[in-house]
């Protein structure tokens, strides 16, 4: 499966969770390429310490990114894209190749708003022909306990009619931790709280793409 990871502004914890789950898919034996697009290489920087087993990652300008798609996906069972935390036209070339877009936006009025710039922006990929493109809304760094601004982002998710999981990322420091030890939440502590969360976030996003071609990696 090919995944995308968009947001229009920094600090929503897209680098964070594409790397959790990359570790996880690759725990579970799959190969794995991250094509890190974002220009502070955050996952690619955390990768020179991860070195997992069936996981490569590659740090690319944007006009790179056509080129090293077309030689490179077709070797591996899951491609995964971090994209730049700015709109430019790279994150429709890569929108336009994904099975699924993963919108990480923590539980604030400026970041649904941002969410919903790039789901207008997928709508329109889609009108172009990308007729089997996906998205869902993850919330990221959520308090432990429910807040007024959960409450908030629940209802804007629901007025706005966005697509989103189940499961949310709450503010964990086993997600900071992972850029320190290069361990994924699934290896340093496999039954934490962050591990389920990111199982339980795999087990949907699998649910949600469906079946993959065992030889191109795209959702059948």
């Amino acid at each position: 499966m090919i995944l995308s990871f968009a947001s229009s502004k920094g600090g929503v914890g897209k680098s964070t969770t594409c790397a959790a789950i990359a570790a996880k898919l690759a725990q579970d034996g799959k190969s794995v390429l991250v094509l890190d697009l974002d220009q502070n290489q955050t996952v690619a920087r955390w990768a020179k310490k991860a070195a997992l087993p069936g996981l490569e990652i590659m740090a690319l300008a944007p006009d790179a990114f056509t080129r090293v798609f077309r030689d490179k996906a077709a070797g591996f069972d899951h491609v995964l894209i971090d994209l730049a935390g700015t709109r430019e036209a790279t994150l429709l070339k890569a929108m336009a190749r994904s099975d699924l877009v993963i919108i990480p936006a923590q539980a604030s009025e400026p970041d649904l708003r941002e969410a919903l710039v790039i789901i207008d922006d997928i709508r329109d990929v889609v009108e172009a022909g990308a007729a089997g493109l996906q998205y869902r809304l993850l919330l990221t760094k959520l308090f432990p306990l429910p807040t007024r601004v959960t409450l908030f982002a629940h209802r804007e998710i629901a007025r706005h009619d966005m697509a989103s999981f189940r499961t949310s990322l709450v503010e964990r420091a086993q997600y900071r931790e992972m850029f320190l030890t290069g361990k994924a939440p699934t290896i340093a502590e496999p039954k934490g709280k962050a591990a389920r969360e990111i199982e339980a976030l795999v087990t949907e996003i699998e649910a949600i793409v469906g079946p993959v071609s065992a030889t191109t990696g795209r959702a059948a």
